[in-house]
């Protein structure tokens, strides 16, 4: 099947893919990689940046891999970031708010700080992206924005055991909503994913635990969700396919909302 690169590099899209070191994210940046896309993405830790490089290493020496050791909620690093998409391609096709972090806690046991840090970083920093990206997606034929949400936005499930991250996820739905109607008249599509119990580093040391809140939950197939099907949502979203889809988040959760 022919990819956008076979057309040439002018014609690959730029993407932007935000804690694509690992889990979903690395699920991200393999499909895209493999739709022809350019890809550049980012994430705190210096080791994890590096094996991505290692894994992609073609990719990396053609440039359509820019791996970045940054924190979605500096500013300064989403500065340094929107300057170096400017510089080499000057334009923004697919921005990713896939970056995240979660908290065991149950109701007022989590402290505050653990409170600020999942808002900051779920919440506060994908609108910041998107708000010092905006002027890059306006100058690409057909701009999306696509925020990785969850399942545990929608329902208070006691299987989502993390109260703080359950209520980020939940405001990212309502951000999606609100930035496709404002950002729609500027042409930018803003849509997102919800996913359920997805098999990725997450669940590291806790296979078995995964698997019986995914029969307990999944009622399609009683399986972990893989971040290969989070990522072909994601691209589903992201093509021309859905070229009229917008403010909207599909669930690719295994019926994980069903009950």
């Amino acid at each position: 099947m022919a990819t956008q690169q076979d057309e040439g590099d002018d014609a690959a899209r730029v993407v932007c893919i935000s804690g694509g070191t690992s889990g979903i994210g690395a699920g991200l940046v393999a499909t895209f990689l493999d739709a022809g896309d350019r890809v550049y993405t980012f994430g705190r830790q210096p080791t994890k940046v590096e094996d991505l490089r290692v894994r992609w290493p073609d990719a990396v020496a053609a440039g359509r891999l820019v791996a970045l050791v940054g924190d979605v909620a500096d500013a300064g690093f989403r500065r340094r970031l929107t300057e170096r998409l400017e510089q080499d391609a000057g334009r923004l096709d697919v921005l990713v708010n896939n970056a995240g972090v979660i908290r065991d806690s149950g109701t007022l046991e989590e402290s505050l700080e653990h409170w600020r840090e999942t808002l900051e970083i779920n919440l506060v920093a994908p609108f910041a992206l998107v708000q010092v990206c905006a002027p890059l997606l306006e100058q690409a034929a057909a701009p999306v924005v696509i925020n990785l949400s969850s399942a545990c936005a929608q329902h208070p499930f006691t299987t989502c055991t993390s109260t703080s991250y359950s209520v980020a996820k939940a405001g990212l739905d309502m951000l999606t909503r609100r930035l496709a109607l404002a950002l729609g008249p500027r042409g930018i599509r803003v849509n997102g994913v919800a996913p359920g119990v997805v098999e990725s580093e997450m669940w590291s040391g806790a296979a078995d635990l995964m698997r019986a809140t995914s029969e307990r939950r999944h009622v399609l197939g009683q399986e972990p969700v893989t971040p290969a099907d989070v990522a072909e949502a994601v691209l589903f979203l992201a093509s021309p396919r859905a070229r009229l889809v917008t403010g909207t988040t599909l669930n690719v959760d295994a019926g994980y909302t069903l009950g």
